[in-house]
């Protein structure tokens, strides 16, 4: 029956039972037979899957003379005429054929799996390029072949053909959020601090916000926001609060100037820097800039005194914490606009401050990893697509891993001889063959600084290095051995 509805194109519509019309009325007023047929043909269908497929005549027929060159493809063909023997007596071109065996026919010169036809090895690859043409993703592109072609092993050789494609790779999406990694808990005041610059309102702001107490400071920047500049007001924030063990910024040109490095040096802090393109890694001193802002833009709409709204907020408890950043930086509360007790003002430390800060942590690390997942850690050497940095591009470059800075920081050579550090988030792996930084120079490269977001001009590469490098089936590069450098294999 099943053979016989192959040369209909059946539409089911659903009908009640009294529109049903009896089988004994309908056997009893058949249609006559326009012309007489003999009895074998009246019991015989003839089904022609080349008919069925959909593909052009000349593909048909580049498939059919293949097929006919092909020896594997006689080889299938001799055993579907004839029986497949035990798998252990089979071929090792043929197993990969036994599971589908029953499945299997040859008609017109075309074999089929079901009704897909069987892809001789001498036109799988052209067929992975029709395949992907448009340049559609892994599924769509399994989708669109599982419903004409078929060979052993197709899903995974278009999965990798996906994946190694420069234009795919070259047009990624933005990666999912990783799981939270928050900053150390500072354990007092001054311990640690971020800062940045904003503006507003056409003037230039340095802000300089406390780890510990959520307390910040704002220095107007009134000619410039040169490096020097930007030392002389910390200096004179530090002279007042104290010089702190870690000072965390971007990678602005004012803090990665040799200025700045002077500073750090002289005054013996710690500079750390978080990764070009991701502020979240700061989230301290952004967090502080967004409350600045609309503390003093409120003020300037409502008219009213902004640094009041400091005070202001500078003296109002933190909700998880249970005590305000003035609190918390000075142990004591500052006296306000409001009316308050003489004994509120006096100095109280508190000891449970620490152990606060970490519950709140855990308890923003807890909602924050809803939506989160890790992402494998890259090894030196990886070929890798970096997300573009800036809004005149949305290609990602092709390059290579050179060094792994700690904390899902890596530095990358691109294609383009340019060294940059990136987060994780921002780097996706790929199977591409790498263009850039040769084996030998990853093995011997020294890391950059921590601190520094550099772009070098790249390194001379080993003549022939291009043409010893190999990889493995899964895409792995074959690297060899240190000791070996110096020979070259042929």
């Amino acid at each position: 029956m099943l053979m016989r509805l192959q040369q209909y194109n059946v539409t089911i519509a659903y009908k009640p039972g009294s529109e049903l019309y009896l089988a004994d009325t309908l056997s009893r007023a058949y249609l006559p037979l326009e012309e007489k047929r003999s009895k074998t043909e009246l019991e015989t269908e003839q089904v022609n899957m080349v008919d069925e497929l959909i593909m052009s005549s000349p593909t048909i027929e580049n498939i059919q003379r293949h097929t006919e060159n092909d020896q594997e493809m006689q080889k299938l063909k001799q055993y579907i005429r004839d029986g497949f023997p035990e798998k252990g007596k089979l071929p090792a071109s043929m197993v990969p054929y036994f599971h589908v065996r029953d499945q299997l026919t040859f008609q017109n010169g075309t074999l089929f799996k079901g009704q897909c036809a069987v892809v001789p090895k001498t036109l799988r690859y052209d067929m992975l390029k029709r395949l992907h043409a448009s340049h559609m993703g892994t599924d769509a592109s399994l989708r669109h072949a599982k419903e004409c072609i078929y060979w052993p092993g197709m899903s995974a050789q278009v999965k990798d053909f996906v994946e190694k494609c420069d234009v795919c790779q070259a047009m990624g999406i933005r990666q999912q959020k990783e799981t939270l990694i928050p900053h150390p808990v500072t354990q007092r005041p001054w311990e640690k601090v971020g800062i940045d610059l904003f503006t507003l309102h056409g003037r230039e702001y340095v802000i300089t916000v406390d780890y510990y107490s959520n307390y910040f400071e704002i220095d107007t920047c009134e000619t410039d926001t040169r490096a020097t500049t930007i030392v002389r007001k910390l200096k004179m924030q530090f002279a007042r609060h104290g010089i702190p063990d870690i000072v965390m910024t971007d990678n602005g040109p004012q803090f990665a100037s040799s200025e700045f490095d002077k500073f750090a040096q002289e005054w013996n802090f710690q500079h750390q820097t978080s990764s070009p393109g991701y502020p979240q890694s700061n989230g301290k001193v952004e967090n502080a800039v967004k409350t600045a802002k609309r503390l003093m833009e409120k003020a300037k709409l409502a008219q009213a005194d902004p640094y009041l709204a400091l005070l202001d907020f500078r003296n109002t408890p933190t909700q998880e914490i249970g005590s305000s950043p003035a609190q918390r930086l000075f142990s004591r509360r500052t006296k306000t606009t409001l009316p308050m007790k003489t004994t509120l003002l006096e100095p109280k430390v508190q000891s449970n401050i620490p152990r606060k800060l970490h519950q709140a942590k855990q308890r923003q690390r807890k909602y924050y990893n809803r939506g989160a997942r890790d992402m494998p850690p890259l090894n030196v050497g990886d070929t890798v697509r970096c997300e573009p940095n800036t809004h005149r591009t949305n290609q990602w470059k092709r390059g290579k891993v050179v060094a792994d800075l700690g904390g899902r920081s890596y530095e990358v050579e691109t294609e383009d001889g340019g060294r940059y550090r990136r987060n994780r988030r921002h780097l996706r792996q790929s199977k591409e063959t790498p263009t850039v930084a040769n084996d030998m120079e990853i093995e011997n490269h020294t890391p950059a600084e921590t601190t520094m977001a550099t772009t070098p001009a790249a390194e001379p590469t080993v003549e022939g290095a291009a043409e010893q490098q190999t990889t493995t089936r899964s895409g792995r590069t074959v690297r060899p051995p240190a000791h070996l450098k110096d020979y070259v294999r042929e």
